[in-house]
């Protein structure tokens, strides 16, 4: 089975996918070593298969075993000196993708292979960013990840792909507006509550979060690798909706007050919206900085 996290691979995992002879998938490739500095066709490959990955489901790559398959299976797993700064010199390959590809590798440690070496894996996440490509051999290179390995995209998966990419740059654009609205309302809130008793024209004011929640969605697929924005932006709408139940009786008090001396609730609707406004503009402020960083 292929592992779906980095710290799922193991030397024990990795051995049984080489002795069940499997050598390459859609979700991963076996590497021997990094391309030497004169193997321009490997260096071509390697930055290919880091924008088919980013552009397909994501995968794995795994350095220090032979993609071999006249070897046995004992002979294939080689690793990498352990003295090899492999991080520094993976990282001008997928800078060399356009857009740049991320990836992350596994470093708590690598995994052992003998007394001085190493297997590193790397994984390229689903890219958020995608359509990916290389610029090789006069051209632009556009790739997919399939069972086969990595291969060119059609005319028409380029096309979809750039209509996707249009599509959710304009549901994150709209996804921005209505988070800055919300921060821009819990704001003004957060001054007038201080100032005082808040008037009717504030408390009719409602975050209505409808929209925000609609936009997730559609949006899910760029934003979903992301944890803590997704458990901000939750975090967000739900601040927003207590506060929207809170001021809607308070409103229609302040518009037709009753009798002082009823003895019904007695919550503070001032209290909660002076406490709860300013963690709202910081949990916004959250959002939109996290969306920032997984979009530029």
């Amino acid at each position: 089975m292929i592992p779906e996290t980095l710290d799922g691979w193991t030397l024990d995992g990795v051995r049984s996918l080489v002795e069940q002879g499997v050598f390459e998938t859609n979700r991963f490739d076996f590497k021997e070593m990094l391309p030497h500095a004169g193997e321009e066709g490997g260096k071509r490959r390697l930055r290919r298969d880091l924008a088919a990955f980013a552009n397909s489901g994501g995968g794995f790559l795994v350095f220090g075993v032979k993609d071999d398959k006249g070897l046995p299976a004992a002979d294939r797993i080689v690793g990498l000196l352990i003295t090899h700064d492999f991080p520094e010199q993976f990282g001008n390959y997928p800078s060399a993708c356009e857009p740049s590809v991320e990836w992350t590798f596994k470093n708590n440690p690598p995994i052992a292979f003998g007394s001085d070496r190493v297997i590193h894996v790397v994984h390229i996440a689903a890219s958020p960013r995608r359509p990916h490509a290389v610029f090789q051999d006069g051209r632009w290179w556009f790739c997919k990840r399939t069972n086969k390995g990595t291969e060119p995209m059609t005319y028409e998966e380029v096309r979809g792909a750039f209509l996707d990419a249009g599509r959710r740059e304009t549901d994150l654009a709209w996804l921005r507006s209505e988070v800055s609205r919300v921060r821009d309302l819990a704001e003004r809130l957060n001054i007038a509550v201080h100032r005082g008793p808040l008037d009717v024209d504030q408390l009719v004011a409602r975050f209505d979060v409808s929209q925000l929640k609609a936009l997730v969605l559609p949006v899910f697929g760029t934003i979903g690798s992301s944890q803590s924005l997704v458990e901000s932006l939750h975090d967000l709408v739900s601040r927003c909706e207590k506060l929207d139940a809170v001021l809607g009786p308070m409103a229609a008090f302040a518009m037709a007050p009753r009798d002082r001396s009823y003895s019904g609730s007695r919550f503070d609707g001032h209290a909660f919206v002076k406490e709860q406004t300013p963690q709202t503009v910081m949990r916004a402020d959250m959002v939109l900085h996290e969306l920032a960083r997984l979009l530029t």
